[in-house]
């Protein structure tokens, strides 16, 4: 079995204290949603005009919050452009995705 190697961030120093400052969210902590197995990953259309930008919605595991991550892919490394709080409708849609839908229930009478 072939070990996956570990993801690599990169982010803006400045961008990432105006964005803590502005939304309460760190890209040290939305770093971390990224490992979370029930993220939903969409494509950042509007936002992609110049480069392929990406969405990630998850559950960071040390405070519980509900993160939404707006990031790019190149050469292998993720580059944060911008995180905050997950909105109603984002948070229910990580619910319905977390969702264990494939199990099987069986009541014994």
């Amino acid at each position: 079995m072939k070990k996956q190697k570990p993801l690599q961030f990169k982010w803006d120093e400045d961008k990432a204290a105006r964005n803590e400052a502005k939304y309460g969210v760190a890209f040290g902590e939305a770093s971390t949603i990224f490992n979370d197995r029930h993220a939903i990953y969409r494509n950042d259309i509007e936002h992609s005009q110049k480069e392929k930008r990406e969405i990630v919605i998850g559950r960071a595991p040390a405070t519980k919050r509900h993160l939404t991550c707006f990031f790019t892919r190149v050469d292998g490394v993720i580059h944060i452009i911008g995180a905050r709080l997950a909105t109603h409708r984002e948070r229910q849609d990580y619910k319905d995705n977390s969702d264990d839908k494939t199990r099987i229930v069986y009541q014994i009478k």
